[in-house]
C-alpha cells in the first residue's frame, strides 16, 4: 500500500502544482480575452496527466500484491521493496508536471498573443512529459518482473 500511495501522492502534488501555476496564466490569459479559454485550456490541462502514470501505477501495485481483487494480501519482502520502489518512480517521475506547467503558461502567454502557436507551445509543454514517460515505463517493468 505504501507503494500505491507513493505513486499517486507525489505525482498528484506535482500535477497540482503544474496545474496551478499553468492555471493562474490561462486565468490572466482569459481575463484580456474571453477567446483565449480554449486554448488555455489545453494548455493548462498538460500537466494532469502525470497524476494518471500514478494512478495507474498505483492500480497495478494494488492488483499485482493482491490487495486488488480479492487475492492474497501476503507477499514477499523483496515484492513489497519492489512495490514501494516502482511507487516512487512513478511519483518522483510525476513531478515532472511543475516544469511542465512552467512550460505551459509560457505557452498560455504566447499563444495569447498568436493563436497560430498553439501547436508549437504544446510540443514544449510535452517535453516535460518524456521524464514521466520513462518513470511510468520502469514503474511497470518493475512491477511485472519484480512482484507479478
Amino acid at each position: 500500500m505504501i507503494g500505491a500511495g507513493l505513486a499517486i501522492g507525489i505525482a498528484a502534488i506535482g500535477s497540482g502544482l503544474g496545474i496551478g501555476i499553468a492555471g493562474a496564466a490561462a486565468a490572466g490569459s482569459v481575463a484580456e480575452d474571453k477567446n483565449n479559454f480554449r486554448n488555455s485550456l489545453l494548455l493548462e490541462l498538460l500537466p494532469q496527466t502525470q497524476v494518471i502514470y500514478g494512478l495507474i501505477v498505483s492500480f497495478l501495485i494494488l492488483y499485482f500484491t493482491g490487495i486488488l481483487g480479492g487475492g492474497s494480501t501476503e507477499i514477499t519482502e523483496t515484492a513489497g521493496f519492489v512495490a514501494i520502489g516502482a511507487g516512487l518512480a512513478a511519483g518522483l517521475s510525476g513531478l515532472s508536471a511543475i516544469g511542465q506547467g512552467i512550460t505551459c503558461a509560457g505557452g498560455i502567454g504566447a499563444v495569447s498573443k498568436d493563436s497560430s502557436l498553439l501547436t508549437q507551445n504544446i510540443v514544449f509543454g510535452a517535453m516535460s512529459e518524456i521524464a514521466a514517460v520513462f518513470g511510468l515505463a520502469v514503474s511497470i517493468l518493475m512491477i511485472l518482473f519484480g512482484i507479478a
